[in-house]
Parts: structure tokens; C-alpha cells; sequence
């Protein structure tokens, strides 16, 4: 497989754009607490990003097939870095919910790098671009959530990390413009798409998703959200977790947000190896599956932090090959001229994870600290079963 210079330009956004996410995520939920809101408050408000996604990631999604990849990820990196720029002027909750919104709506890029690349990258190489991607765009969360916290303690921090994060979303929104051709791939339907006039966009976009073939989409779509829900669920409240079983600070909790994104990066890099030793999505993804699930009972029962990090390596690894594989598994359903919006339903897949995540974290840790963990445990085991009756199904059928 050979890189070309826009493969290696999208990996550079990719990590630019987690980069600037991971300067301010960790401090969000503490600054929301800080305007003396409850904890099912600050909840409700973490949901709100992922049930707004819910919505747009489809419609960006499709919005890019429609009207070029190029002209909506200039729009979503800009409206993302005026996100961040509301919300490090907020002083009230609603100013808040307001950077949110605007984020929930528009901060679909990695997506729609997903898109680009898979237009530019024959369907054999994907699962190696995707992992490499996913790869460097973990290298943002090694020292992205380090710098901020450094960062935050310093006077009126919290502005001034949003401002940063603001103005990583603009250099990439600069670097989109500059190096990114209007039209990059030369699709079938192209021509017939200039000609449709501006007015009859949206419908043509609510098109594409009905047309989408959801009697063939919908099994890796339900393994997608389980598989997500049960990472997310375990680690929507990890540092609460970390502190109640081990009496951990901010300061080892960081090492151990940033010691799994040095995972995840070297996981990114081997999922390409991984994908050409197996040669079949499927069974890649059921076995993937399978190791997320003993990694979340093990990091469920760990009786020590060193045991704690042993499992936190197959949790990362997992996850890396679970993402890769289901997303080549995705774009090999749909056709061509359907990727964007097929990318952007799974993305929104993700989203119900992520919007429901924090609520039953809350909810489950309340009845036993091990709540988390064994809820997530439950819906991984659950995806690795649909996943292996998958891969019965799919060899049965190469057999036929």
C-alpha cells in the first residue's frame, strides 16, 4: 500500500482535531459542576452532545455525498472552533448548553475524513488506512489531556485551553482549504450531482438515507452500538472508578488516561497487520469482540492499579480492531455513492452509546461500584455473540 500525500494530510488533521478535543474534555464536566449544578444536571448535559449527534451525523453525512466532502468539512471545523470559543466565555449554564449544541451539530470531521479516505483507498488497503488514522488521531490524547490540565491551572485556564483547542480547529480548517481539492474523487454520479440545484439538496439527502439497504446494515449496526455502549459505559465514569476502588488523585488518573492512548496508538498501527492476518472482517471482529469482553470483566474484579493497567492494554486493543473492522465492514455493505451517509449512520450509531452511556454509568454505580463494568461486560458479550453468528453465516455462505 502506498501513501499519497492526501492519506498522510488527513492523518495530520486527524490528530490535530483529537488534539484539540482531548485539551478539553477532561476539564468539561469539572466547570459545569463548578456553576453549581447537580450531578444529574451535568448528566443530562454530557448527554446532550451525543443525542445531538444522533441527529446530524447522518445529515452531515449525507450532506457530504451530496454537496462534496471538501465544502462540508471546511463548514463543520469552523463551526467547531467557534464551539470552543463560546464555551471558554461561558459563565452560566446556558451559554454552555449553547457551545454545546453548536458542537453536537457540526463536529462530524473525523467522520468525514473517514469519508475522504475511504474515497481515496482501494476497499484491500481500508482496514490498514482506518488503523493507521485512528492511530495518529489517538497520539492527540497522550498529551492533549496533560497540557490542559497544566494549562487550566493557570489564570482564566479554562478560556484560554478553549481558545487553543479554537485555534487547532482553524488550522485545520486552513489546511483543509489549502491542500484539500474541491473535487478530489471522480464518482459515477458526479455529473449527475452538479446538477442537482441547491433547493432540492435536502432532498436529496433524506434520498440517499432511505435508500440506504438497512435489511443488510442493520446487524453490524446493532454489534457497533453494543460494542460502543460497552466501552463507554465503563469508562464514562473511570476516574470516579479509579478514585472510590484506589483513592487515586488527578495526577495518576491523567498518567492512566494518557498511558491508554499510548495504547490505542501502537493498537492503531497494528490493526493493519492484524486485518491482513485474518483476511476476513468478520471473524477479525468476532474475535476482537470476544477480547473486549474478558478485558472489561478483568478490569471489573481488578484488586490493584498494576492489574488495573494489565487489563487496560487488551480493553485498548480491542477497541482499536473492534472500530477498524466494523467500519470496513460497513463501507463493504453500501455502495459507493452511499459512503458518506453510511459513515455518518454509524457515527450516529456511536452517539446513542455515548448519549445513554453517562445516564446508566450513573445509575448502575449507584447500585454496586462494579455496576459499570459488569453492565459493559454484559453488552460486549452480546455483540461478540451477534458477531460470531456473523461470521457462522458469512462462511457458510463462501462455502455455498
Amino acid at each position: 500500500m502506498s501513501l499519497t500525500g492526501t492519506h498522510r494530510l488527513l492523518f495530520v488533521m486527524g490528530f490535530l482535531d483529537l488534539f484539540g478535543v482531548s485539551l478539553i474534555l477532561p476539564l468539561f464536566l469539572p466547570v459545569v459542576k463548578g456553576l453549581g449544578v447537580s450531578h444529574v444536571t451535568a448528566g443530562c448535559v454530557t448527554s446532550l452532545y451525543g443525542a445531538i449527534q444522533l441527529f446530524s451525523s447522518p445529515v452531515v453525512g449525507s450532506c457530504s455525498d451530496v454537496v462534496g466532502r471538501r465544502r462540508v468539512l471546511l463548514g463543520c471545523l469552523a463551526a467547531t472552533a467557534l464551539s470552543y470559543m463560546v464555551l471558554g466565555a461561558s459563565h452560566s449554564l446556558l451559554i454552555v448548553i449553547v457551545a454545546r449544541v453548536i458542537a453536537g451539530t457540526f463536529k462530524h470531521s473525523q467522520t468525514i475524513c473517514r469519508a475522504l479516505l475511504a474515497d481515496v483507498t482501494s476497499s484491500e488497503d481500508r482496514s490498514r488506512v482506518f488503523g493507521t488514522f485512528n492511530a495518529t488521531s489517538s497520539m492527540g490524547f497522550i498529551v492533549g489531556p496533560m497540557l490542559g490540565g497544566h494549562l487550566s491551572e493557570l489564570h482564566n485556564g479554562f478560556t484560554l485551553v478553549c481558545n487553543l483547542g479554537a485555534a487547532i480547529f482553524l488550522v485545520n480548517c486552513v489546511l483543509c482549504w489549502a491542500c484539500i481539492p474541491e473535487n478530489m474523487v471522480k464518482e459515477p454520479g458526479e455529473k449527475k450531482k452538479k446538477e442537482i440545484q441547491s433547493e432540492d439538496n435536502l432532498l436529496q439527502m433524506m434520498n440517499l438515507v432511505r435508500e440506504v439497504d438497512w435489511h443488510v446494515l442493520w446487524p453490524i449496526f446493532t454489534i457497533r452500538f453494543l460494542l460502543s455502549f460497552s466501552s463507554l459505559v465503563y469508562r464514562s465514569n473511570f476516574s470516579l472508578l479509579i478514585e472510590q476502588n484506589f483513592g487515586a488523585g488527578p495526577r495518576v488518573i491523567g498518567y492512566l488516561i494518557s498511558f491508554q492512548g499510548v495504547i490505542s496508538v501502537m493498537a492503531g498501527f497494528m490493526t493493519g497487520y492484524i486485518s491482513r492476518y485474518y483476511h476476513n472482517s468478520r471473524t477479525e471482529l468476532y474475535h476482537s469482540s470476544c477480547l473486549l469482553t474478558l478485558a472489561l470483566v478483568g478490569l471489573t474484579v481488578a484488586p490493584s492499579l498494576p492489574l488495573l493497567l494489565l487489563f487496560l492494554v487488551p480493553l485498548c486493543l480491542s477497541n482499536a480492531i473492534t472500530r477498524v473492522s466494523g467500519t470496513a465492514i460497513t463501507i463493504s455493505l453500501c455502495q459507493p455513492e452511499q459512503i458518506g451517509s453510511v459513515t455518518g449512520l454509524g457515527q450516529s450509531v456511536t452517539s446513542v452509546a455515548r448519549m445513554v452511556t453517562p445516564l446508566v454509568a450513573g445509575v448502575s454505580q449507584e447500585i454496586s461500584v462494579y455496576g459499570p463494568g459488569l453492565m459493559g461486560a454484559a453488552a460486549a458479550t452480546a455483540g461478540a455473540t451477534l458477531a460470531g453468528y456473523m461470521a457462522h453465516v458469512n462462511g457458510k455462505l463462501k462455502k455455498a
